[in-house]
């Protein structure tokens, strides 16, 4: 008799299962005003699933802790639009969007040889306020010591904190100060030339403790042959004759590992000093390469054949160029039209010197005035933003809008009141811990956009 039962309940049990499944065959529809809804079976188990529209392969958030997660999924059969993290991506208007091609191959390198990155900018990236996180950022991921090439000079010495620095008896020549036919200007648009008693000494950022250089090497030119004179470690001293080369020459310097180097030069008759490059052999390096008060168009007049040299050396595969600051005012209402064609002419000229770099312009930061007795964003940004992005359109470059990774209208504001600030009382200028928070977000927006070309077959 229990048998019987057992059988009839099993029998049910499979009736009321057939009826469900029938019944999830059969699509909503109205009885007069009451709904009947389509019955889903797994509908509990559906709900805690997330919705996928794409996959990449691995997905790399960088945090301020470097990386905060690796997400790996599975991809899709079928490939949809690549989704932006927060909005935070770059714009690439070249055809078939391949301006960082070359970047992204050269990554894949990295641990064989050097990856370099010129970060042209005016004083909103000096002192290596952005470029410092930016840079520890990436070598943590692909490898490199050393903050790259430092000017002999530098108007922001006493307070960068990537690397100590002082120096004493230079003159000095630039894109936006002091210029002569007979001084050529060097990568960073300065040039330097020694006066009696001349001096320049470096040391590794007080932090981590007992840091020292790998590589060390200067950047110069001289007609003639020149006496040069460095010492190592406070201890050892090289005296050296830097052979002539009428163009920018590179020459490695005997300090591996060294704690500090003190370079002067005696009796240089026709030296010109650009800088030292502070690296190793392989790995990422970004090198600074600020200007106070310049606009970008300053660029044009470097030398063609000097930068050319530069880069024979260096050997980038990407530009960044940060400017607008320098052009934008709290009164200006004009649309900025002759400023979108000459920076036409600098970027295509930046592209014919160096063919293998990719090159992204970065969007004008928010910078806010007294409108009408509230500190608010000038009218002018949004006028400097759609010149920008023209010309990142006209030249076939890539975009990246800083304006609203920093949060958009009024954001500089928000900076400069918060606890601790992250911008000066000036709502232009950023303190270190912002210039941190925007360099995450400009790595996150380089990273999410390796993804996307990883996932080309033809890379």
């Amino acid at each position: 008799m229990q048998a019987n039962q057992l059988q009839k309940s099993l029998w049910l049990l499979l009736m009321v299962l057939s009826a469900l499944l029938i019944s999830s065959l059969v699509p909503a529809f109205k009885v007069g005003s009451i709904e009947i809804k389509k019955t889903d079976l797994l509908a509990d188990i559906k709900g805690d699933l997330p919705e996928l529209t794409e996959t990449p392969a691995v997905a790399t958030i960088v945090t301020d802790s470097v990386i905060d997660s690796v997400i790996q999924v599975k991809p899709t059969s079928v490939p949809q639009p690549f989704p932006c993290a927060d909005k935070n991506c770059l714009q690439d208007f070249s055809p078939n969007k391949i301006t960082l091609k070359n970047f992204f191959r050269a990554l894949k390198q990295s641990n064989r040889r050097q990856v370099r990155i010129a970060f042209y900018g005016d004083s909103f990236i000096e002192g290596d306020v952005l470029c410092g996180s930016f840079r520890d950022t990436l070598q943590s991921l692909f490898g490199g010591s050393g903050v790259g090439f430092v000017p002999i000079a530098s108007e922001v010495a006493q307070y960068r904190t990537s690397i100590q620095h002082s120096y004493t008896n230079w003159e000095a020549y630039s894109l936006v100060g002091k210029q002569s036919p007979q001084i050529i200007l060097g990568i960073s648009g300065h040039a330097f030339v020694p006066l009696p008693d001349n001096e320049a000494e470096f040391k590794p950022p007080r932090k981590p403790a007992n840091k020292k250089f790998d590589r060390i090497s200067l950047f110069y030119k001289s007609e003639k042959e020149a006496p040069i004179r460095y010492v190592v470690n406070d201890t050892l001293t090289v005296n050296d004759t830097l052979p002539a080369s009428i163009l920018a020459n590179q020459v490695v310097l005997q300090a591996n590992q060294a704690a500090t180097i003190k370079l002067s030069f005696p009796n240089a008759d026709s030296l010109i000093a650009y800088g030292l490059n502070f690296d190793s052999e392989t790995g990422i390096f970004v090198d600074n390469l600020a200007m106070r008060g310049n606009s970008g168009i300053g660029l044009y007049g470097l030398d063609t054949t000097n930068l050319k040299q530069f880069n024979h050396y260096l050997d980038y595969k990407l530009i960044l160029l940060q400017y607008g600051l320098n052009v934008v005012t709290e009164t200006d209402s004009t649309d900025y039209t002759w400023y979108e064609t000459r920076m036409v002419r600098v970027v295509n000229r930046i592209k014919a010197i160096f063919p293998d770099a990719g090159i992204v312009l970065i969007g004008i930061s928010d910078r806010a005035g007294n409108q009408n007795g509230k500190i608010l964003t000038i009218p002018a940004i949004a006028r400097m933003r759609k010149t920008q992005l023209k010309i990142a359109q006209r030249t076939q470059i890539a975009y990246w809008d800083l304006f609203e990774a920093m949060g958009g209208e009024n954001s500089i504001v928000k900076f400069a009141e918060a606890k601790p600030p992250l911008a000066a009382k000036d709502f232009t200028h950023l303190t270190f811990l912002g210039g941190r928070r925007l360099a995450k977000k400009l790595a996150d927006a380089l990273l999410f956009e390796r993804t996307r070309y990883e996932k080309k077959p033809d890379l």
